[in-house]
């Protein structure tokens, strides 16, 4: 997909370049004659003139720039990039059967683990996340104000890897953001 991105923006960006220097020379008003004489007609704009004056050219070039529009956002919405990871395959997978998990729902389990067996943890909770190629459990947790940091720096890497440790997944990251309530 990156190979076939590349190459669509690299004619793109051709035939854009081409396109501009043409113009520029057509504003230009540099003589034909520059070319050595082998496209005497090539600076002519009648025929441009004859179809953007003909009739059906408002409503053709308005289908035509409602299908690039539509192009574009098919484009966009293609690249967008999901960060979530929907399901996180087990170690136990094999040829008999694949072993799988809600990868939110076990980021949201070891959230509400960390909320419901800390004390001075109001909330939390997690969403599993590609991010920069690595797969990371993100772990939001808001504090009390009064909450000891040692105490619940030492409940998150517990968290973590318990975490790791449940999902059997060595190449998984663990992040805690903690912010401080009100």
């Amino acid at each position: 997909m990156h190979a076939f991105d590349r190459l669509v923006t690299l004619l793109l960006a051709l035939v854009l370049l081409v396109a501009g220097a043409a113009l520029c020379w057509w504003w230009s008003g540099e003589p034909v004659a520059e070319l050595g004489g082998r496209a005497p007609d090539l600076a002519s704009t009648s025929a441009a003139r004859d179809v953007v004056a003909a009739g059906w050219w408002p409503w053709a070039a308005g289908i035509g720039g409602l299908v690039f529009a539509l192009l574009g956002l098919l484009w966009i919405a293609r690249h967008l990039r999901r960060p979530g990871v929907r399901r996180l395959t087990l170690g136990g997978s094999d040829a008999s059967g694949r072993l799988q998990v809600s990868a939110s729902r076990a980021a949201g389990a070891a959230a509400t683990a960390l909320a419901a067996h800390t004390h001075g943890v109001r909330s939390a909770d997690g969403v599993v996340v590609r991010d920069r190629g690595q797969l990371v459990a993100r772990l939001s947790a808001v504090l009390d104000p009064t909450a000891d940091l040692a105490l619940v720096a030492r409940r998150c890497d517990e968290v973590s890897g318990q975490l790791r440790q449940v999902l059997e997944r060595d190449d998984l990251r663990c992040r805690v953001e903690l912010r401080v309530g009100r």
